[in-house]
């Protein structure tokens, strides 16, 4: 009996989504947590648990793409990746992409890292239009 092939490219979109949903999340627990009742602590242990879940959902998109290229990452590239992914992902997608394909996926990935930006800053202006919480003084 024959199982059909996982749709490895749909479930790295949903991935994709989730990531960028996860970045709308943080900026709403963000701003919740601004309020005058937070403590700086929970406030700041919050936002590192939310960047490493955001860490951990791009680390499964990195698993799908392995799987669907049928390759192994290195240690050492996981270990960097975690680091400075940055610098490594762009590296990851320079060496398992063919030539004609890597500046596009690239700049994909830079892409994606502004709509996560713009997804947080989403989030955070939706709870404060929500909360009637002040935008924070500009510097």
């Amino acid at each position: 009996m024959n199982t059909p092939a996982p749709d490895l490219r749909a479930r790295k979109q949903s991935t994709l989504i989730a990531l960028v949903s996860a970045s709308v999340a943080l900026g709403i627990v963000d701003i919740a947590l601004d309020l005058p009742s937070a403590q700086e602590g929970v406030r700041l242990g919050v936002t590192l648990l939310g960047n490493v879940a955001l860490l951990l959902i791009g680390f499964h998109w990195l698993r799908l793409d392995a799987l669907e290229l049928d390759i192994r990452r290195p240690m050492w590239l996981n270990v960097c990746i975690v680091a400075l992914a940055a610098v490594f992902v762009p590296y990851y997608l320079y060496k398992t992409r063919p030539p004609e394909r890597r500046l596009a996926s690239i700049g994909r990935f830079f892409l994606l890292i502004l709509a996560c930006m713009f997804a947080t800053a989403l989030g955070a202006s939706l709870m404060m239009q929500i909360s009637g919480t002040p935008p924070p003084p500009t510097l």
